[in-house]
């Protein structure tokens, strides 16, 4: 394997994986938990994406396995990110609402005593 080809089948991978890492950190756990993004209209897109790369890397069968493997490290990374952040945004919700002397949340129904 030749230099450049290296850069280009691992090289360009790698980095492309620590952007994604990077941005990935950042957002689930440098932004403000009252502002979590939801996809909207065409940002469903993003879905989408992390579903081919996803499945690219789980079934993939005639691909690189060095392509395979950023592929899926891209989408545990991104899921990960968004399972923090998601569960970042709950508990500031949670914690808000009992700021606001709400009653508790009920479990079970009351008992009736007859």
């Amino acid at each position: 394997m030749s230099l450049s080809e290296a850069i280009w089948r691992i090289g360009v991978p790698l980095t492309a994986v620590a952007a994604v890492a990077a941005t990935a950190v950042s957002v689930a756990f440098l932004d403000p938990p009252d502002e979590l993004r939801r996809p909207r209209g065409w940002q469903w897109a993003w879905v989408g994406l992390w579903l081919m790369t996803a499945g690219e890397a789980a079934f993939g069968n005639d691909r690189w396995w060095f392509e395979r493997a950023w592929k899926g490290a891209v989408a545990l990374l991104v899921a990960v990110a968004v399972t923090v952040a998601t569960w970042r945004h709950y508990r500031w919700r949670k914690r808000v609402r009992r700021a606001d002397d709400s009653p508790p949340p009920v479990t079970r129904p009351p008992r009736l005593d007859s």
